[in-house]
């Protein structure tokens, strides 16, 4: 079986278990959970509500990227927005920002916006705009380059220093496919990634590459919903978005009134 092909999921899949390896787990591409007609007229049979009357929601999340080059960031992007494994290792590629939508469940739809590094890489930092409005972000290593497991600190560090308080962070081990040049033991990886969503994945393989964006995009909506029910929490997007580091103006005291 080619990389280019939709290899579907295998085995079975604890949902809960972030450390959980799945093999080609890249199916949600292009209709992944979309339902043909029978299926809706079922689903409208199964509740008091047909399904045409149901509100349907629309959510855009700013998905951002961070890591060493050469790592694979570009790679893991094309594979989960193309189903396709492309080596950009010595190549740019046109566009930085990709668009993915996802079928969460019937009434809902998200739509990510992955922004790569490529234009700006070369850069000693990225440009605080990058990190402007980001729900989530990915820091990307590799498995078999310990250098670049090091520099995720210089890298977590920067994402804390420009990034909204409340972003969602997800840390993937890429090149997991190379399993006789690893240099990063799995203990060391899930140790430094404790607290944060973890995966190991392969951009050539495909393996838990969509596993680990469901489960980004899954862990920003519980956010959304828990900074709703509390109105003291940075609230997101159209949601209610509060700024971010920046303290309110002070009112100014009404003018005094000249006399005559």
């Amino acid at each position: 079986m080619s990389d280019d092909e939709d290899t579907g999921a295998t085995g079975d899949v604890n949902p809960n278990d972030r450390y959980t390896k799945v093999e080609n787990d890249v199916y949600n591409i292009e209709g992944y959970g979309e339902t043909n007609q029978e299926e809706e007229n079922q689903i409208s049979q199964d509740t008091s509500e047909p399904l045409s009357n149901k509100k349907k929601e629309y959510k855009k999340f700013k998905i951002i990227l961070l890591g060493e080059k050469g790592v694979g960031k570009s790679s893991l992007i094309e594979r989960y927005v193309n189903n396709k494994f492309s080596n950009f290792s010595n190549q740019g590629i046109k566009d930085a920002v990709y668009n993915k939508k996802n079928y969460v469940d019937k009434n809902l739809t998200v739509e990510l916006s992955i922004n790569d590094t490529t234009e700006v890489e070369n850069l000693q930092k990225f440009p605080r705009e990058y990190y402007t409005d980001a729900h989530g972000a990915i820091l990307v290593f590799s498995l078999a380059d310990k250098r670049s497991f090091e520099r995720l600190s210089y890298w977590k560090e920067e994402l804390d220093n420009n990034a909204p308080p409340d972003i969602v962070t997800c840390i993937l081990g890429n090149q997991s496919d190379r399993t006789a040049d690893r240099k990063v033991e799995e203990t060391d990886a899930q140790m430094f990634a404790e607290g944060y969503l973890y995966y190991e994945v392969s951009a050539k393989a495909g393996n838990n590459i969509s596993m680990a964006f469901d489960a980004l995009i899954s862990n920003i909506i519980q956010k959304q919903k828990e900074e709703k029910k509390n109105p003291d929490k940075v609230l997101r997007g159209k949601e209610g978005r509060k700024s971010v580091g920046l303290k309110p103006e002070k009112e100014l005291p009404p003018a005094k009134k000249k006399c005559c």
